[in-house]
């Protein structure tokens, strides 16, 4: 294997396999150490974890995605000692102008999504839980029934309704 970057040159032939759960964590670090806000399924789960779907990926809204796409792109490939995992860059559905910047797996099997990266929003309202800053699941909720308004975001509205239902299932577990 020929590495195309240069700090790959001293890594391993032999990829080391690592757990999702590490590189969860690892993802929910740097989030945590550069007040980065984590959002979508992910925020969910950490708020009403019960009720919540099990998310693939992580979403974080930050102000510099491309660098932290980057950042944490490397250092996925140094925890798999091989170039492990790649960048994508694609156009938001929806939205001119603005992108998501995905790292992927590509070496343990087809590109399976790990961590997106968008820009942040204004008026964003965050939980902190753990010292690790999360969409707050109300806030969650008038951006779901946005979606689901909206008729040219049809490509969502499956798992927007999904997870407005598990919001209000949650609720009324609340009122109880």
């Amino acid at each position: 294997m020929i590495p195309y970057k240069p700090h790959m040159a001293k890594m391993r032939n032999s990829c080391k396999p690592i757990t999702k759960e590490e590189v969860d964590a690892a993802i929910l670090k740097r989030a945590k150490t550069h007040n980065q806000i984590i959002h979508g399924s992910t925020a969910l789960k950490a708020q009403i974890n019960g009720f919540a779907r099990e998310p693939h990926d992580i979403d974080i809204l930050t102000h510099n995605p491309r660098h932290h796409m980057d950042k944490m792109e490397d250092h996925l490939d140094a925890m798999a000692g091989c170039d492990a995992y790649d960048e994508v860059i694609m156009p938001i559905v929806g939205t001119k102008g603005e992108y998501v910047y995905k790292v992927v797996k590509k070496v343990f099997g087809p590109d399976v999504d790990i961590v997106d990266y968008f820009n942040m929003k204004k008026g964003i309202k965050v939980k902190k839980i753990k010292g690790i800053r999360y969409e707050h699941w109300q806030y969650a909720k008038r951006i779901l029934q946005g979606i689901i308004a909206n008729p040219n975001l049809r490509h969502r509205h499956a798992k927007s309704w999904e997870d407005l239902r598990r919001i209000e299932a949650y609720e009324r577990s609340l009122k109880k």
